[in-house]
């Protein structure tokens, strides 16, 4: 990594991921989670190194054209997932990052390009916003009837 926006870019990104762990963690605290100094941090530092290396394989695949910014939604993903492997009733937290996520992934693996990823991840959060935010149910006078 040259390039200074770049190096900022992506320390942006993880300096962000660990305040949105900081606060999923306080908030699993104050819902009693009974998750152990040990379990919360293997997840962190699983989930550190799935991201990390993400981040290597996009750059690897699309050099600094890319924003960071798309591995957002799998870095809350992957959080969700392990913590689930800890006992965790988080599914709604799983369905809620899971569509994002997917597209991340897809950049990571090399199926779509970055500025591909950023336009579905556009489509993704218009469709949630038409649904006003909730998860179930159909969306008004949307084609996709997506439940």
């Amino acid at each position: 990594m040259n390039n200074p926006d770049f190096e900022e870019a992506v320390s942006l990104f993880l300096e962000e991921c660990d305040t949105w762990i900081d606060g999923r963690l306080e908030e699993l605290a104050a819902q009693g989670s009974g998750l152990s100094e040990t379990d919360v941090e293997e997840i962190v530092n699983k989930v550190e190194k799935n991201i990390t290396a993400a981040i290597e394989t996009v750059v690897r695949s699309y050099g600094q054209a890319f924003t960071p910014g798309i591995l957002t939604d799998l870095h809350h993903l992957l959080f969700e997932l392990e913590l689930k492997k800890k006992g965790g009733a988080n599914q709604d937290r799983i369905h809620r990052y899971k569509d994002n996520a997917q597209v991340g992934l897809s950049v990571v693996e090399g199926k779509i390009t970055p500025d591909n990823a950023v336009l579905l991840m556009e489509i993704n959060r218009a469709h949630l916003e038409k649904k006003g935010g909730r998860d179930e149910g159909v969306c008004e006078d949307c084609i996709c009837g997506k439940k």
